[in-house]
């Protein structure tokens, strides 16, 4: 693939790089609101329980138009590839079984959403709540992810070498997005908080605080991601190794890596910072960079299909 070709692939897959963020947001909103609100019952911060509760309410949002996107597509799928559709719902498979994970992650990760308030005095009730979405969107992951892998390559090898190829990937590429799910949700977060400081005016203390802890809990899983690249990288058979760095995939690679970095480094600013207020514009900026970092990610995937 050339330079021109590879541009070219990378811009085509900006707009649904865009949609797949949000989705991400989506999945992994209900997992940092839980995890801020474990963190709050055993550190009893009540600033740590508000951030849970906003970044709840923009879980909400990001579900909702999760479900409604999936509909769509569910429905042009039906329309334009009835038979791939047919696959995907059959009893047992692993597109079924993933579509039953979402669905259950859709209904918890909604009822967690909507009743922080509700079940304020049932913490535990609500805890589970978000336990189960948590888990649901976790095992929906590692359930898809492996079986898009089979189902891409097995477009042209052989089900066996199709079968044998998607092993190779499966276990870093479903870590390295249950990773991305909650950076992509944490880095949202910091966005969100911004744009709802005049709505939400819960106080310049509040923010400061939690704005910092936005951004630590952004910063440690895209460490994690940037981790798993190299894993992917050691994972890969050694004639695809030669043909990335030997294109200008390496480029694409050593870019996402770069960009990644550059979101963490600002992260880490944002969490020491005292006064990240004074900072939003980077917040924003991080965003942007994530959705390019994402774009690369999916440019560099879509050619592992072709080659493997």
């Amino acid at each position: 693939m050339s330079i021109q070709e590879t541009l070219t692939l990378i811009a085509f897959l900006l707009a649904p790089a865009f949609f797949s963020l949000l989705g991400m947001g989506a999945l992994g909103s209900p997992a940092i609101a839980f995890l801020a609100e474990i963190s709050a019952k055993t550190r009893s911060k009540v600033f740590i329980d508000k951030y849970g509760q906003q970044t709840a309410s923009m879980g909400l949002i990001l579900i909702v138009a999760l479900v409604l996107i999936y509909a769509a597509t569910l429905g042009l799928t039906l329309f334009k590839f009835p038979h791939l559709l047919k696959s995907y719902l059959t009893p047992g498979s692993p597109f079924n079984n993933g579509i039953i994970a979402f669905g259950v992650f859709a209904i918890s990760g909604l009822t967690y959403c909507l009743t922080w308030k509700k079940l304020r005095n049932s913490k535990g009730m609500h805890m589970v709540l978000g336990g189960v979405a948590t888990l649901s969107a976790m095992t929906g992951l590692a359930i898809v992810i492996p079986a898009k892998l089979a189902l891409n390559l097995s477009q042209d090898t052989p089900a066996a070498e199709a079968t044998a190829n998607a092993a190779i990937l499966a276990l870093p590429m479903s870590t390295m997005y249950a990773l991305l799910v909650l950076s992509a949700a944490a880095a949202l977060s910091l966005v969100y908080m911004i744009i709802r400081r005049n709505k939400d005016d819960f106080g310049r203390d509040y923010y400061n605080f939690s704005l910092r802890l936005a951004a630590r809990w952004a910063v440690l899983p895209m460490i994690g991601f940037l981790g798993c690249q190299g894993w992917v990288f050691a994972r890969l058979p050694e004639n695809i190794k030669t043909i990335v760095l030997g294109t200008p995939l390496a480029y694409v690679w050593a870019g996402l890596t770069a960009t990644g970095a550059v979101c963490a480094f600002i992260w880490i600013i944002f969490a020491r910072s005292e006064s990240p207020l004074r900072l939003k514009g980077l917040a924003f900026l991080t965003v942007g960079l994530f959705w390019l970092m994402h774009a690369l990610n999916a440019t560099l995937f879509v050619n592992f299909m072709t080659m493997m």
